[in-house]
């Protein structure tokens, strides 16, 4: 059975990745702490952590332990709490899932709405954070165009529409910068192409405020969802209006199946559709 008392450890070491700070947080030798996760690894029969020279990454199973082990600890401090007092203890966690550019126009508004919910990130491609739910890896996500599963609860809770964006200070009209890593990307291309227009200098950028800056500047054309380019730059101009559709993206707070109901999981999409709406 594990040990609530290694468990505290094995988190603490988790989220600083070093083992003398860890060590030094929880009060601990480092000989002691190293003997607390050994222990750990035994009774799960797995590896949690690799070591480096500069530190500790998490393995596979590491991560997973960390995901469910911040529940578990939750759960016993609420338990904990309720025959302290009577009252179960309010503060819960979750893991949320999102893109790094959905982050920074939504997120720091979001942790202002939040309340008793702390939030523990992890940043990837809206495909990546839909299967990070599945796999139990994160706890929700704002998703960008999920694709249904029986596995998943998907509310839309916002809307967004990527086309071609410039500057009036344009001085490089022949330039296209866009992130081949999203479909929408590839929807605009594809209308460029048929209608003929055409850009010979074409750039793949896999950062959003990246290209945001570019058209700012002036160095050329970029393909951007709007939200982006508002929350950078409000003097950035459509263009191609009528010959070009822009791809209409959903905004989607999504979960797993097994965790419906939750309250911390409906406080944490009021708190996400206050922001975006």
């Amino acid at each position: 059975m594990i040990n609530s008392s290694d468990l505290n450890s094995f988190l603490t070491t988790a989220r600083m990745l070093h083992l003398t700070k860890a060590a030094k947080e929880l009060g601990l030798s480092q000989p002691a702490l190293s003997h607390c996760i050994k222990r750990l690894e035994l009774e799960v029969g797995e590896e949690l952590f690799l070591r480096r020279k500069d530190g500790l990454i998490l393995t596979k199973s590491g991560e997973y332990l960390l995901l469910k082990g911040q529940k578990i600890c939750a759960e016993l401090e609420g338990v904990s709490e309720f025959f302290k007092t009577g009252r179960t203890q309010s503060h819960q966690t979750l893991t949320l899932g999102i893109h790094p550019s959905v982050a920074s126009y939504s997120l720091p508004q979001i942790m202002k709405e939040l309340k008793n919910i702390k939030l523990n990130f992890r940043f990837g491609l809206s495909r990546e954070v839909s299967d990070w739910i599945q796999d139990g890896k994160v706890d929700c996500g704002i998703v960008i165009n999920p694709y249904p599963h029986s596995n998943l609860v998907i509310n839309q809770i916002d809307q967004d529409r990527v086309t071609l964006w410039s500057h009036k200070k344009l001085s490089n009209p022949d330039k296209l910068f866009f992130d081949p890593q999203l479909h929408q990307t590839h929807s605009i291309l594809r209308q460029l192409e048929k209608k003929g227009i055409q850009f010979p200098n074409q750039y793949a950028v896999s950062n959003l405020e990246l290209i945001a800056k570019f058209v700012y500047e002036g160095t050329g054309v970029g393909i951007l969802p709007e939200k982006v380019v508002k929350n950078y730059y409000s003097d950035l101009t459509k263009i191609y209006n009528s010959e070009i559709k822009p791809f209409q993206d959903k905004i989607c707070f999504i979960y797993s199946m097994e965790n419906k109901g939750l309250g911390s999981l409906e406080q944490l999409k009021m708190s996400i559709k206050k922001v975006l709406t």
